[in-house]
């Protein structure tokens, strides 16, 4: 071949590669046939009310049907991804999950036939009354897999420790409800060999006498969620010292182990505090006693702990400040005794700090507002007592304050939430008036006097108010019609067990938002005003134990629809 056919043919076939690579992207491979059955087989067998399954139909390509993505190269069908979509409601102090669109009926024995299948996420669908397939565990290929919350019911299958090539594994229940699932031995996790995140809450594991052996054999895990799930403490060698020269988890960045409530009577066990890869810890709601333990913590990655409702007792240790990493920390509803140490100012990261409901009795250190993050501060119901530091008003981060039931004695300029029952003086403090950017106001129960002032309507950004329970007096009128602004935000006013008297104001049209309304216990006379019957997301109004005409006794109204 001359040098220029040797030239010509080096460009064709330069060309030809090129036009190879570029068709391979652009034209995807179909679904196979006998895939596209399967799925069609399985669809049979689900109840579909709100069709989020109508684009499975024989005439489109099952590679482009909702919830089902193929391998681009070889076309089959590797995720099959069907949780339900979600609303979240979380503006009423917890949070709720609605699901919009659950899918219901039978798990056909068609999707075995998926056998290249990697990712099946069924989750929070409603597959009530019927247990998980066994059949699951021949899906070999499986490398994610979602059950949790979809209602299923009755044993754990042990086909599942099949699945040799699992990465995640979540079959958990719902929290809020009694669990459906169960599982009485967990020796099939062993053959989970590269399993990094497991996610059982909610199973009743009270007969898997084995869990922790078990779980320990799989040193691949990353995160273990085992709450809600009735574990024993006393035959799993939980609370033993010796156990920490053989725990096997280097990997371990989440270990959660609350709402079991079974460890009854046992200290923490020590060989938690060598689980050096720790980020996070929740050991909340196990009836756990005894002190924190002295001693070497080697927690050096630990960002989050929770120790919350138990039965822990002593003074907070001296450990807990070389916990450098540390962002939340919740000892609240415990027994712990004496001071908050000023040290704790050394925990330099720390966002949230809860020490509520404890047995604490001295003042409150200045040094915890030295806290640059802080984000809340909870440490109601304890004995604290003198004033609260001025260098509160360092804390330019800080939105959530809880110190109600102490003995606090006095408040600095700069501050204003959540500070009921206590005793501050007779009057509310007028420098409240100038926290502008204030979101959240409670001064319950706390012997104020006189009129309810307007410079409370200076916080435009308020969203709750609560001055219930004080001895304020006079009208209300001047305070929440003569406002030169809509307030947007507040959607919650508690005003019930005063003294406040007058005609109910005819001008709620100014607060939009409301939700609550509680004016119980008062001395408001007049008929009720038209215009709380035109706030359209209010859903209690308490105007019980007053002197409104034609109304006697206690009056509530709680409205579901209203125009």
């Amino acid at each position: 071949m001359t040098m220029g056919g040797s030239t010509h043919f080096s460009v064709f076939l330069l060309v030809a590669i090129i036009l190879l690579c570029s068709s391979s992207k652009t034209v995807n491979a179909i679904c196979h046939a006998s895939e596209k059955q399967a799925l069609m087989d399985f669809k049979k067998d689900l109840k579909d009310p709100s069709g989020r399954l109508s684009s499975w139909i024989h005439d489109v390509d099952c590679c482009k049907w909702e919830g089902v993505v193929c391998s681009d190269r070889s076309g089959r069908v590797i995720q099959l991804l069907l949780q339900s979509p979600v609303r979240v409601i979380d503006d009423i102090g917890y949070e709720i999950v609605v699901l919009e669109s659950p899918l219901s009926g039978k798990i056909s024995h068609s999707l075995q036939n998926l056998t290249h299948l990697r990712y099946l996420d069924l989750s929070l669908n409603n597959f009530s009354g019927i247990p998980i397939p066994s059949f699951v565990g021949s899906l070999r290929s499986l490398r994610y897999l979602n059950l949790s919350r979809a209602g299923f019911q009755g044993m754990v299958p042990y086909q599942l420790g099949n699945l040799s090539s699992l990465r995640t594994l979540s079959v958990g229940g719902e929290v809020w409800q009694p669990p459906t699932l169960r599982a009485d031995n967990l020796q099939w996790l062993v053959g989970l060999s590269n399993l990094e995140h497991l996610d059982m809450t909610r199973v009743n594991l009270s007969l898997a006498s084995n869990w922790l052996e078990v779980i320990n054999t799989v040193p691949s895990l990353v995160e273990i969620h085992l709450s809600h799930c009735q574990l024993d403490l006393i035959s799993h060698h939980l609370d033993r010292d010796t156990f920490v020269f053989h725990a096997n988890f280097s990997s371990l960045t989440v270990l959660d182990l609350s709402r079991n409530r079974n460890f009854l009577g046992h200290l923490i066990p020590r060989w938690i505090f060598g689980l050096t890869a720790l980020a996070s810890l929740d050991l909340s709601d196990n009836s756990i006693e005894g002190p924190l333990p002295r001693g070497p913590w080697n927690l050096t990655s630990l960002q989050h702990l929770d120790l919350f409702f138990n039965h822990l007792n002593g003074s907070l240790p001296n450990e807990l400040i070389h916990l450098n990493n540390l962002i939340s920390l919740n000892l609240g509803w415990n027994q712990f005794r004496g001071s908050i140490p000023s040290s704790i100012a050394n925990i330099s990261n720390l966002q949230h700090l809860d020490l509520s409901y404890n047995n604490l009795n001295s003042s409150l250190p200045s040094e915890v507002f030295t806290l640059k993050d802080l984000i809340t501060l909870g440490a109601s119901g304890n004995h604290l007592n003198g004033p609260i530091p001025s260098t509160v008003g360092n804390c330019t981060k800080l939105e959530h304050l809880a110190l109600s039931d102490n003995a606090l004695s006095s408040i600095p300029s700069n501050l204003g939430r959540y500070l009921s029952r206590n005793y501050f003086g007779r009057l509310i403090p007028r420098y409240i008036f100038g926290l502008t950017a204030l979101a959240s106001l409670d001064l319950s129960d706390n012997l104020f006097e006189g009129p309810l002032l307007r410079g409370l309507w200076n916080l435009t950004s308020l969203k709750y108010l609560d001055l219930s329970f004080n001895h304020l007096n006079g009208g209300i009128s001047h305070v929440l019609c003569e406002v030169k602004n809509e307030n947007q935000f507040l959607w919650y006013l508690d005003l019930r067990e005063n003294s406040l008297s007058g005609e109910i104001p005819d001008c709620w049209m100014n607060y939009p938002s409301l939700e609550r309304i509680n004016l119980n216990s008062n001395n408001f006379t007049g008929s009720i005003p038209r215009s709380l019957f035109h706030l359209e997301d209010l859903y209690y109004l308490g105007l019980g134990n007053n002197s409104l005409t034609g109304l006697t006794g206690r009056i509530t109204f709680d409205f579901v629809n209203h125009e």
